[in-house]
């Protein structure tokens, strides 16, 4: 009885970094179990065959498991793979939430790449172990409730104590009180400290003031601002 050989999985690369481009073709065409596209140099999209894995960064990678596809579409069910230098817990988390298989910090060992890539293939996931390890670490630390995100967001803009209670609609010693739990969780000598030490964790990135309390916010000052405009007289 013949045997056809299983098919190599096909992985698509289209990473922004033009040497880092060059450098996971190459690396992955010495691997003879993989058959190697890479975006914009390849043959027309319509022309490859199904994907199993998508290489590529990490606002790409955010960018692609939010996007609905056609059923022809050879990226239907691709998988996709984070390879940054992104190492902040938040941001991991983040897009193993939205989606990506997997996530590899730049500078691993080419045998944990390869591993990788090869995993997300086959369907499953993968993260490598820089990033395995924060995670792990993040397990390790009290999670900061949501009032302290919201004044930890603010405080990282310089806001004072006395701003950020105006702004969140709370007590000057409720922000006190919100500080000190930061910078405890933190472990923070100080709020420039725990500003950074946020930065770094992606903790506040991206993060606003809730929608009704903005919206709340303009309808004060639009109250206060009417009697005004209504006495106004000639």
């Amino acid at each position: 009885m013949n045997h056809v050989a299983p098919c190599p999985p096909t992985v698509l690369v289209m990473h922004p970094d033009p040497l880092l481009r060059a450098g996971l073709v190459a690396a992955l065409h010495q691997e003879a179990g993989f058959e190697v596209f890479v975006d914009g140099v390849a043959d027309r999209v319509a022309d490859r065959p199904r994907i199993k894995a998508i290489i590529t960064d990490y606002d790409n990678a955010m960018r692609l498991t939010g996007t609905v596809r056609c059923a022809d579409d050879p990226l239907a069910t691709a998988r996709v793979l984070v390879l940054t230098a992104n190492e902040r817990e938040a941001d991991i988390r983040r897009a193993i939430e939205v989606g990506v298989h997997g996530y590899i910090l730049q500078g691993c060992p080419m045998a944990e790449l390869i591993e990788g890539v090869a995993t997300v293939a086959r369907g499953l996931r993968y993260v490598s172990r820089g990033a395995a390890q924060r995670m792990a670490d993040s397990l390790t630390r009290t999670s900061l409730t949501l009032r302290e995100l919201d004044v930890l967001s603010l405080l990282v803009t310089g806001e004072s104590n006395k701003s950020i209670a105006r702004k969140l609609r709370i007590e000057a010693g409720t922000v006190k009180s919100h500080m000190m739990a930061i910078m405890n969780k933190l472990g923070a000598a100080s709020r420039t400290q725990a500003a950074g030490i946020a930065t770094t964790r992606g903790l506040v990135e991206r993060r606003t003031l809730p929608e009704p309390l903005i919206r709340g916010r303009g309808a004060a000052l639009a109250s206060r601002a009417q009697p005004a405009r209504a006495t106004a007289g000639p």
